[in-house]
């Protein structure tokens, strides 16, 4: 290896860093410095991006929200209400304690200028009500310290998130904390002394990169322990840059004869408890005028006739005795309706398009790579909408470009309708890469990594018979056990398979496939568990073993593994690692030698991230590698507050050695690289930018000991697309 080489690259690559990175140093430190001063100057810049990360601000605004409030009483003294447990689960289903609870399932639409409506889904309500409860449960669905007076009991508590009322509150900053890779300022609130407002005490929390309020924690002044006080807990989850309300947990105690009800005898003090949660929140998805219904457009499928009261909600009535379950059955279906466009858009880049009990595979319709060229045929599978325990699918396709014709046909078996045990029987006729990946991973446009399957060139024929069985023992890990018998051949249509030839094999194998993945979103649907995220961790490993048995004409091992992670240190941007390995018995086929992960399908081609950009497909072999690619995107450092809207500017470093006994580099022509393949790139994503797309370009360069003698050939010069949901 020649190190100085490698030593002056590096070097090299540092300087055009520095000098990129120059730009942002003045912002950088701008940030920083409001940063190191006071609490009031943190506040003064929350504040200022407060209109930010206020929903009403974006054009239009869609979210599902749920509404649980309580009325109980107590015993313990006036004074001892800070005592009283405020760390209460609210979702507990006892209701025995309580004299009064309602239940309400909300969808809340937003549409820039004068479109808002709230529409209630399902409701549910337990207990006596003078009209008093409901009334106050409605007036703590409005409640948020961000808003500058929260009005409750005839009395108006002024919120220290307000430019109006920052000079009635002492701010003291105290240590800050770090939390998901953030750092976190914690500021204390009070009001000032001699000041005799109603207001609040607390702490919050602020992210130091938006200066936007992660969680905030309070309770109300005590100027008369007569008076009700508010413990309130509100925290925020970030969506596409933005700091939103995600949840809102608040207590009130009060006496019901001096706070609600002025004509009743009783003089109970009461607690009442509010639990607000706000999910599915979607920004600026596509509405139209027409997505907002009227109260007349409801009176003829409701009764009823709904009314619509002055804060624009639609009341819809239903029956007052459904259970606690029934109402969150049909809350969850009903909320899976109204996600129906983001579900149909994640089908489709997972290459589906679902039909009611048929799911239609439209890759099948029209797929594509450089060796079979355009692909046209049929396929797709049944859905669990048709029946819980079986699916069957097949498949039927032509290559344009190699003439070929191939199919399939498979059975999936559930022996339980609510579980996401599967046994499979399959038959597949297809054209496979040499030394293609096995791992337990789905091909879908969501994943760039999955775009270098458009790109091969070299493939094989392969009529294979299996059987197996998967399961998820539990969320993070899932497994797939198999076995199968194949037939394979090789058409000499390539230059490479040409100089490459093979016999005809007979392979017999039996396998695992484990897959992790710390981080999963997981979402039952069509029966089945699946994944509604890109995790940042995903680590995989198969291991096979060939027999000489049922026709099998080779014995031999292969293990092969791969890992995906973030790093931890996110100061100067967001870093991801790919690695790679496998190691096999020498005594293999040549179909299944690893093949280096090259993605060099001419000058100018599609990016795939984690693969040699400027690799020539099946460029080497090996019997034995390991790889690493490494990608850090600068967005997050060079645009904090904006990124999502900005370029994406990325540098990439690839590193691999492949070993391959020397006798089967002669007896198959084969070259490995064991001496080290290196690799640098940059690439400037999301530059054109649409609802769910966006584009980027980028340049690769290749360099040490497999580098070619004419520098223009050592280029490569990358596009690409992403899909983001």
């Amino acid at each position: 290896m020649n190190w100085m080489k490698l030593k002056s690259s590096i070097i090299t690559v540092a300087t055009i860093l520095v000098m990129s990175g120059t730009s942002f140093a003045s912002t950088k430190q701008l940030a920083d410095s409001v940063v190191s001063q006071s609490a009031e100057a943190i506040l003064k810049m929350v504040l200022l991006h407060l209109p930010e990360q206020n929903p009403s601000s974006l054009n239009s605004y869609s979210a599902f929200t749920y509404h649980r409030f309580r009325i109980k009483t107590i015993l313990s003294p006036i004074g001892d209400r800070l005592k009283t447990d405020i760390t209460e689960n609210l979702i507990n289903q006892n209701n025995s304690l309580y004299t009064f609870s309602t239940e309400t399932l909300t969808l809340q639409k937003r549409l820039k200028p004068d479109f808002n409506q709230s529409e209630i889904l399902s409701a549910r309500t337990e207990g006596k009500d003078d009209g008093s409860f409901t009334k106050l449960a409605f007036s703590l669905s409005e409640v948020s310290l961000l808003k500058p007076t929260i009005n409750l009991f005839n009395k108006s508590y002024s919120s220290p998130f307000s430019l109006s009322e920052f000079a009635n509150y002492d701010y003291i900053s105290n240590d800050s904390i770090a939390a998901d890779g953030d750092i976190l300022h914690k500021i204390s609130f009070q009001p000032k002394l001699g000041k005799h407002l109603d207001g609040f005490i607390g702490t919050a929390l602020i992210d130091s990169k938006a200066f936007a309020v992660r969680e905030i924690k309070a309770h109300s002044t005590q100027n008369d322990l007569q008076e009700p006080m508010l413990v309130i807990h509100q925290n925020f989850e970030q969506l596409n840059g933005k700091w939103l309300p995600s949840d809102i947990n608040i207590k009130i105690f009060f006496k019901r004869k001096n706070a609600i009800d002025k004509s009743a005898t009783i003089k109970d003090d009461l607690i009442a408890e509010s639990n607000i949660n706000i999910y599915q929140q979607q920004i600026n998805p596509a509405l139209s005028p027409s997505d907002f219904r009227t109260a007349a457009q409801l009176s003829s499928k409701t009764a009823p006739k709904p009314a619509l009261s002055p804060n624009n909600y639609i009341y819809i009535p239903i029956n007052q005795k459904d259970s606690i379950s029934h109402f969150k059955t049909d809350s969850a279906i009903i909320a899976e309706n109204r996600n129906q466009q983001t579900k149909l858009i994640r089908f489709i880049t997972e290459g589906k398009i679902p039909l009611r009990y048929f799911n239609l595979d439209y890759n099948r319709l029209f797929g594509y790579n450089i060796f079979e060229g355009l692909k046209l045929g049929v396929g797709g599978e049944t859905n669990r909408l048709l029946s819980k325990y079986i699916t069957f699918g097949g498949y039927i396709s032509y290559g344009v470009k190699n003439g070929s014709i191939r199919n399939g046909e498979w059975i999936n078996l559930y022996p339980s309708k609510d579980s996401d045990l599967r046994f499979q029987l399959a038959y597949k006729d297809v054209n496979m890469e040499l030394g293609e990946p096995e791992f337990l991973e789905t091909k879908t446009l969501l994943n760039p990594e999955s775009y270098r399957y458009l790109l091969i060139k070299n493939m094989y024929a392969t009529k294979r018979y299996s059987t197996g069985v998967e399961y998820r023992p539990f969320k993070e890990l899932d497994y797939y056990l198999f076995g199968d018998l194949s037939e394979n051949h090789s058409e000499q249509n390539t230059q490479f398979l040409k100089e490459h030839p093979f016999t005809p094999v007979n392979l017999t194998r039996t396998g695992l496939q484990l897959r992790y993945t710390p981080g999963i979103v997981l979402q039952i649907e069509d029966g089945r568990q699946k994944e509604m995220n890109i995790p940042k961790s995903d680590f995989y490993l198969t291991i096979i073993q060939g027999l000489k048995v049922l026709r099998g004409d080779y014995q031999y091992s292969k293990i092969e593994i791969k890992g995906k992670f973030n790093l931890p240190v996110e100061e100067f941007g967001t870093s991801t690692i790919v690695f790679r390995g496998g190691i096999m018995t020498q005594d293999a086929p040549v179909i299944e030698y690893f093949n280096s992960y090259g993605s060099f399908a001419g000058t100018f081609s599609l990016a795939a991230p984690f693969s040699f950009g400027t690799m020539q497909l099946n460029e080497f072999s090996a019997g034995k590698y390991a790889a690493v690619h490494f990608r850090h995107d600068f967005s997050t450092w060079m645009f904090p507050k904006t990124f999502q809207k900005q370029p994406a500017i990325i540098f990439a470093q690839n590193i691999g050695f492949g070993q391959l006994n020397d006798e089967y580099q002669k007896k198959f022509n084969l070259q490995d690289y064991r001496r080290g393949f290196y690799e640098s790139g940059f690439e400037v994503n999301n530059l054109l930018r649409m609802n769910y797309l966006s584009w980027g370009a980028g340049i690769y360069y290749r360099y040490g000991p497999y580098q070619f003698s004419s520098i223009h050939e050592n280029f490569a010069y990358k596009f690409g697309f992403f899909f983001k949901l």
